[in-house]
């Protein structure tokens, strides 16, 4: 059995995407099923009450034999059946994951070729990190209005507008709420993706998955 911390509960078409950290390693664990990547949101339903963040997860999962694209923190699923919420950490005790490591996950800016990725050994391969960041702020986007965006810079000055996959924040935005510029977010790369291969090749986006404000 695996126990993780819930750092991330991203809303996604079929689902959720959860990420946390392994509390015996200290490593990045992305739990997925066997045939598709989203959790159904059901599963994330346990003791009558949905998953949160900093919530400690106790699962069984077991490792691909190759990597997942990209996304070499991808376990899949043994046992659904298993999982239990054990505890909850404060936000405190997450702080010695922060990686201040720049640019996040890669690159500068919002996206990543794969074509980069490609040349980097697969164990380089990193598609979730916690960030502190500097001059944080949220906005709606440009294009899609419905959407939200996290706007700031890391420890270098690079600056990032990624859009904000968290359900509760995003409600939270929509209420029109202020979230604290003092607060960690967990960024998270996407799969090779594009709306139009024969227009544009696939990327890899990057998304703010999860948002918690230092007290």
């Amino acid at each position: 059995m695996t126990s993780i911390v819930i750092l991330a509960i991203s809303k996604r078409p079929d689902g959720r995407c959860l990420g946390g950290i392994d509390l015996e390693t200290g490593e990045w664990v992305r739990p997925v099923p066997k045939r598709s990547d989203g959790i159904p949101t059901r599963r994330c339903f346990l003791e009558g009450r949905m998953l949160r963040l900093l919530d400690v997860l106790e699962l069984d999962l077991f490792r691909p034999r190759e990597f997942h694209e990209f996304q070499k923190e991808n376990q899949i699923i043994r046992n659904w059946w298993s999982w239990k919420a054990t505890r909850r950490l404060k936000l405190t005790e997450i702080l010695k994951y922060v990686d201040p490591t720049t640019p996040v996950l890669h690159s500068p800016g919002d996206r990543v070729a794969p074509s980069f990725l490609r040349e980097l050994p697969p164990k380089q391969w990193t598609s979730l990190q916690l960030v502190r960041p500097e001059k944080l702020e949220f906005t709606r986007h440009h294009w899609e209005p419905n959407r939200w965006v996290a706007n700031f810079r890391d420890a270098k000055g690079n600056c990032y507008s990624l859009k904000v996959t968290d359900p509760e924040v995003t409600l939270r935005l929509e209420k029109g709420e202020r979230i604290s510029q003092r607060s960690l977010l967990t960024v998270s790369l996407t799969k090779p993706w594009s709306a139009n291969v024969e227009a544009q090749p696939p990327l890899c986006y990057k998304i703010v998955a999860a948002v918690m404000e230092l007290p």
